[in-house]
């Protein structure tokens, strides 16, 4: 990596980093909160549309948006450049908001034109999501091999897998496979995932202050990825059990990887850990326990098998309470309070408290690794005990994300 001479001072146009974070987190919680309302008016009334929508809020409006956002500070971090200019992150922003909002009123009233509509502005912020990473990436004076990769391609995934929704929301029949595994492989593992580990391979090292143990695993673990999340939504499309045992395979041998070099980071640690890096930490074993429980199922069963009871609500549990909840309450909870330090330059970073944070951190754990066995048949008993239990460390985590972001986003 060639560094520059003299970091230039923030182009007036762009907002600071800070606030170009903030712009994206603010609409995001908003967004996960307008969800936790529909999950339990859906658990209250068993109506499926309120259910679906709570899905569709806290993963397009919530999470995607916290993905935007963090994806453009980090590049901005990694090539010392000048964020996004106002205009460019406020289209964005306008883009994104309005598509998820038509989309969430147009699935459950059956307004085609709605759907379409919101399809065509999700995919235009993805573009000019893409576009600002470009952009960002010419001006700057430093290159960073790894910057734009992972990024570029999780933002390729969702555009595939989007199309895919729209075409599943306008009815669209499908008889060589499921459409549905192959939007939830691009949606779930290729947005978010390949966002998520693209980030932990600079962000965990961050947490932990070390550096990444292992740099060359990480050109390893992009393109097993990659090719994983390929094989296994062309393998879902086409119903062919070959190609996604050898997604499954390659997913699971990146998520090795990473938890490699995760692994050495907190060795090598000599900090004591906050509760934001337990947190990241507590959620990479279930990515690899995802990846085997898939793979088991896929082999018994067949392709669909893992979309199907019990095997689904295990591989939820493991992947997106698990993996992608435990990771984003962690990264939430630092960022967060790194954006209220920024505010407020008095105020501290949150200090470590070990009993506390433990607890917080076995508590989540202990309820994700119970509820997902608890799919199966001889262990179903468990329920009555862990998902009051997840419920309980959930609202815990939630109360501190909400208080931080209270100081960060006011």
């Amino acid at each position: 990596m060639s560094r520059c001479p003299r970091r230039r001072p923030i182009d007036p146009r762009s907002p600071r980093p800070s606030g170009m974070l903030a712009a994206f987190f603010a609409p995001g919680i908003a967004f996960m909160l307008a969800a936790a309302v529909f999950g339990v008016l859906s658990e209250v009334t068993g109506v499926w549309w309120q259910h679906w929508v709570a899905l569709h809020l806290v993963f397009v409006g919530g999470i995607s948006q916290l993905v935007l956002g963090t994806a453009q500070f980090f590049t901005c971090a990694f090539l010392a450049t000048d964020p996004p200019s106002r205009r460019m992150i406020g289209a964005q922003l306008a883009t994104w908001n309005a598509g998820t909002i038509l989309i969430a009123t147009g699935v459950p009233t059956a307004t085609t034109p709605l759907v379409d509509a919101g399809g065509v502005l999700i995919g235009a912020g993805l573009v000019l999501f893409a576009a600002s990473l470009v952009v960002m990436d010419r001006r700057s004076l430093q290159q960073a091999r790894w910057a734009l990769r992972w990024y570029q391609a999780s933002a390729a995934s969702l555009g595939v897998g989007a199309l895919l929704g729209v075409l599943m929301a306008r009815g669209t029949v499908w008889t060589h496979g499921s459409l549905l595994g192959a939007h939830l492989a691009l949606n779930l593992g290729g947005w978010f995932g390949t966002a998520i580990v693209g980030t932990l391979h600079t962000f965990f090292p961050s947490l932990t202050q070390t550096q990444l143990r292992h740099p060359r695993l990480q050109g390893p673990t992009f393109w097993l990825w990659l090719v994983g999340i390929a094989l296994l939504a062309t393998g879902a499309a086409f119903d062919s059990r070959g190609l996604v045992t050898l997604g499954w395979l390659d997913l699971l041998a990146a998520g090795g990887m990473l938890a490699l070099n995760l692994t050495a980071s907190l060795r090598a640690s000599t900090a004591r850990l906050s509760l934001a890096a337990r947190l990241v930490a507590a959620g990479q074993p279930f990515l690899v326990a995802g990846a085997v429980v898939a793979l088991v199922a896929t082999l018994r069963h067949g392709t669909a098998m893992p979309f199907i009871e019990p095997w689904r609500g295990a591989l939820a549990t493991l992947l997106i309470a698990g993996w992608i909840g435990l990771t984003v309450a962690g990264s939430l909870l630092h960022l967060l309070a790194l954006l209220a330090r920024v505010r407020d330059l008095r105020r501290p970073m949150p200090m470590p408290r070990p009993l506390r944070d433990n607890a917080t951190t076995l508590g989540a754990g202990a309820a994700v690794a119970a509820l997902a066995l608890s799919r199966a048949p001889s262990l179903d008993w468990l329920t009555a005990a862990a998902r009051p239990a997840l419920l309980a460390v959930a609202a815990v985590l939630a109360a501190r994300i909400l208080t931080l972001a209270a100081r960060a986003l006011r």
